[in-house]
C-alpha cells in the first residue's frame, strides 16, 4: 500500500503543518489540537481520539477527544472487551481498519458497538493503532471514527500509517517532559542523566554533551573520524532525520557499534527545545563493557576468550565443551589450564574474581 502512495503537493503541506505542531506540542490537548486540524480532513473522519501513557506509570491511557469521550470516560473498565483494542494491541504501531480488525464478525455484535450507541453516538467504522516504543512499552493510541457505513480508503490508512512515527515520538517526549519536570531546562536534566549524551543541533553540531561522552566517542571513532568531538556520521545521520520528510527511515533513530568485545547502544532523539533557532536532538549512549579487565583479555586467544566467558558464567565442563560445539570436555580443560597460567590464577573462582573488570 505505502510504496504505490505518494503526497500530493496539499497533503504535503499540510503534513509539513502538522509535522511542525507536534514538534512545538507540550501537552496532549496540544497533539489532540494538531492532529483534529489536519488528519480530520485528510482522511475524511467525523471523529478522532489521542491517548496517552498515563504520565504516572500506572496501567492504562489517557484519551483525549473533543466528541467521542462518552464512549471513552469509562473506558478502562471495558477495554478488554473492545475489538479495536485486542486487534492493535496484537499489532502495536500498526493502523488497522474495522474490517481488518473484525474479520467478518458483525460490528452489531461487539461490546463496542453496543457502548457506542448507549452514548447516544452512530460509529461504525474506524481506523486505530496503539504506540509502542522500541522496548513494547505502551505510549499511547489513536482512533478515529466514521459514522458513514462506507469503510475508510487505503489512502486514508496510509496517512495515518505515515503519521505514526511522529505522533509516537511525540507522546514519548511529552511523558518524558513530566517525569522528569524540565520542560524549560531540558539540558540541564540531560547532563543528570547516568549514561553519556550529546545535544546536536539539526545540523549534526554540538551544542552540549555530558563529561563522559567525549572520551567515550573517543574510543570509539578515530581522530579524523570526529569533528568537535561527534562522529561526522552521526552528524550525517542527524540531518538526515532533520529533513522536512515524512520518509526518513526508523532505522536510523538507534544503533549499535562494537569495539572488540565492548558494544555501545545509541539513540537519536528529537527534543522540543529551541537553541539557535534549531531544534535539538538528544544522543544517548549506553556502554555495555565486557566484563573481563582489557589486560588480561589483551592475552588470551579467541577460543579461550569463550571459554573464560562460560567460566563466568559458573558452566561445568561439559557444559562448556556443548556451548563451544566440536569440542570434547578434555580440550576444555587444557584451555582453562591455559587461561591460569596466562593469569597466575589457581581456580575458577580466583579467575573470575581477579580477572572481573574493575
Amino acid at each position: 500500500m505505502g510504496k504505490a502512495l505518494k503526497f500530493l503537493s496539499r497533503e504535503q503541506a499540510l503534513i509539513a503543518e502538522l509535522k511542525e505542531a507536534l514538534g512545538e506540542a507540550r501537552t496532549l490537548e496540544d497533539v489532540y489540537e494538531a492532529l483534529s486540524r489536519t488528519l480530520l480532513t485528510l482522511c475524511e473522519a467525523d471523529h478522532l481520539a489521542v491517548g496517552g501513557a498515563n504520565p504516572d506509570g500506572t496501567a492504562g491511557l489517557q484519551w483525549k477527544t473533543d466528541t467521542v469521550q462518552p464512549l471513552l470516560k469509562d473506558y478502562a473498565e471495558w477495554v478488554q472487551d473492545d475489538f479495536v483494542f485486542q486487534s492493535t494491541l496484537v499489532h502495536p504501531n500498526q493502523v488497522l481498519s474495522d474490517v481488518e480488525m473484525l474479520r467478518g464478525k458483525p460490528l452489531s455484535e461487539t461490546e463496542s458497538f453496543r457502548r457506542s450507541q448507549g452514548a447516544g453516538l452512530k460509529l461504525k467504522r474506524v481506523l486505530a493503532s496503539l504506540l509502542f516504543t522500541e522496548e513494547q512499552e505502551l505510549k499511547g493510541g489513536i482512533a478515529m471514527y466514521r459514522e458513514s457505513p462506507h469503510p475508510f480508503t487505503l489512502r486514508a490508512q496510509w496517512f495515518l500509517q505515515q503519521i505514526l512515527p511522529y505522533l509516537t515520538r511525540t507522546v514519548v517526549r511529552l511523558q518524558e517532559f513530566y517525569a522528569l519536570r524540565f520542560e524549560r531546562d531540558l539540558l540541564k536534566a540531560i547532563a543528570m542523566g547516568s549514561n553519556p549524551v550529546l545535544v546536536l543541533n539539526s545540523l549534526g553540531r554540538k551544542v552540549a554533551d555530558t563529561g563522559p561522552a567525549i572520551p567515550l566517542l573517543e574510543r570509539y571513532f578515530a581522530p579524523h573520524e570526529l569533528s568537535d568531538g561527534v562522529p561526522r556520521s552521526w552528524m550525517e545521520r542527524v540531518m538526515a532525520l532533520s529533513r522536512f520528510d515524512v520518509a526518513v527511515d526508523p532505522r536510523l533513530e538507534s544503533l549499535t557499534l562494537e569495539r572488540g568485545a565492548d558494544r555501545m547502544d545509541v539513540t537519536f532523539t528529537q527534543s522540543s527545545v529551541i537553541w539557535g533557532g534549531r531544534k535539538l536532538w538528544q544522543v544517548r549512549m549506553h556502554e555495555r563493557t565486557h566484563w573481563m579487565r582489557p589486560d588480561w583479555k589483551a592475552k588470551l586467544t579467541v577460543q579461550e576468550s569463550r571459554v573464560a566467558d562460560c567460566l563466568h558464567e559458573g558452566l561445568a565442563n561439559k557444559e562448556i565443551a556443548e556451548r563451544l560445539k566440536k569440542c570434547s570436555v578434555e580440550t576444555v580443560k587444557v584451555h582453562i589450564k591455559s587461561l591460569f597460567d596466562k593469569t597466575g590464577t589457581h581456580s575458577r573462582a580466583e579467575f573470575v574474581a581477579k580477572g572481573r573488570r574493575s
